[in-house]
């Protein structure tokens, strides 16, 4: 029955990173763009170009700032930025080839463990950056809600109720965690309200169990957060590297139009447009969410781009933000090992980090 589940959800995953890689060539060869843009490189600026590529490796430096950050506050002594920079590229990697990037956290954790990393230091650091960027990003989407909305509603009216819906999506998750803080009664006891309703409909099979273990999942998620909050100096750091990491991934498109040798629309109208196109693709469930962040950026980007070029430059920003991620984050993600290595270490880090929870 396992080995059924395992080779099902091979063929699954193995079927939307097909499907993502089938439309990247699709829009390759539709009108031949992949041919039209290596024709048009030659006469691309190449400052702007390259500001576009170091925007999305700035994005992965913060990344790796974040995590360095957070494991050397818990471990009390040193973790270099190097072994920081790896887990941030095999996260990268199985964020990128994986429906809704279920695969980064767990390969990240497995990244961990193969560091020396305690699992219950590399659990915790997981815990506090889902939470650091979750609550960025939130934040950052509210800002260009509040800021930009009428621009955009304006010229794509019906188009921004996707918009709302992804950031619904994103706020969700922020409550969720916020409630999870400042209210772990309520917490328990909607915990338990969803444990018996997932009894009755057969789901949970062993409903006191379940409850144990989700309850001591939320003790050690707020164990975490509360050792994070005692540290302001900490705090004002991660996030701060996670905004300059936002505002770094959401600048390519910018330096893109700035390559293809346009004048100077406003950054931040760019930015914000960039901002709406993940709110729009970030509920979408393919990998790299295919087809949802092309035809996004399409429709909102063709008020700075021409006609004629916006197809190519679309190609050109999932080139530099999505594919490099694949390409680059493939030789981080090699670890050596064989996948029921992999499976077997990340059980029992879990299962040391569950009895570490009950101890404590």
């Amino acid at each position: 029955m396992k080995k059924d589940k395992s080779r099902a959800s091979k063929i699954f995953q193995a079927a939307m990173f097909a499907l993502s890689v089938g439309l990247l060539v699709y829009f390759c060869v539709s009108g031949n763009n992949l041919a039209v843009l290596l024709g048009s490189l030659p006469g691309l600026n190449l400052f702007w170009l390259l500001c576009a590529a170091g925007c999305v490796v700035l994005n992965w430096m913060m990344d790796g700032m974040v995590i360095q950050s957070l494991v050397g506050h818990a471990r009390k002594s040193g973790y270099g930025y190097r072994s920081a920079f790896r887990v941030t590229m095999v996260g990268q990697y199985f964020n990128s080839v994986t429906p809704y990037a279920v695969a980064g956290q767990p390969m990240q954790f497995v990244a961990f463990l193969r560091q020396g990393v305690p699992s219950g230091i590399a659990i915790s650091t997981l815990v506090r950056k889902f939470l650091v960027y979750q609550t960025s990003i939130t934040v950052f989407s509210l800002a260009v809600i509040l800021l930009r909305f009428e621009f955009f509603r304006s010229r794509f009216q019906a188009f921004m109720a996707l918009a709302f819906i992804g950031f619904a999506y994103q706020a969700g998750s922020v409550v969720l965690l916020l409630l999870f803080t400042y209210s772990p009664e309520f917490t328990r006891k909607l915990i338990h309200g969803v444990v018996r309703l997932l009894t009755v409909a057969r789901i949970v099979k062993k409903p006191d169990e379940t409850r144990r273990k989700v309850g001591d999942q939320l003790r050690f998620y707020l164990e975490n957060n509360r050792a994070m909050k005692g540290d302001r100096k900490l705090t004002l750091r991660v996030y701060g590297y996670t905004f300059l990491q936002l505002t770094a991934l959401f600048s390519v498109p910018f330096f893109i139009y700035k390559a293809f040798r346009n004048p100077g629309a406003p950054v931040v109208d760019m930015i914000a447009a960039q901002c709406f196109v993940t709110m729009i693709s970030g509920y979408t469930p393919l990998p790299g969410a295919a087809g949802a962040a092309e035809g996004s950026f399409l429709v909102i980007f063709q008020m700075f781009f021409k006609e004629k070029v916006i197809t190519q430059a679309m190609l050109l920003w999932r080139l530099l933000a999505y594919y490099s991620c694949v390409v680059v984050g493939a030789f981080f993600a090699g670890f050596g090992g064989r996948r029921k290595d992999l499976q077997a270490e990340l059980k029992d880090g879990l299962r040391h980090a569950e009895t570490k929870a009950e101890e404590r």
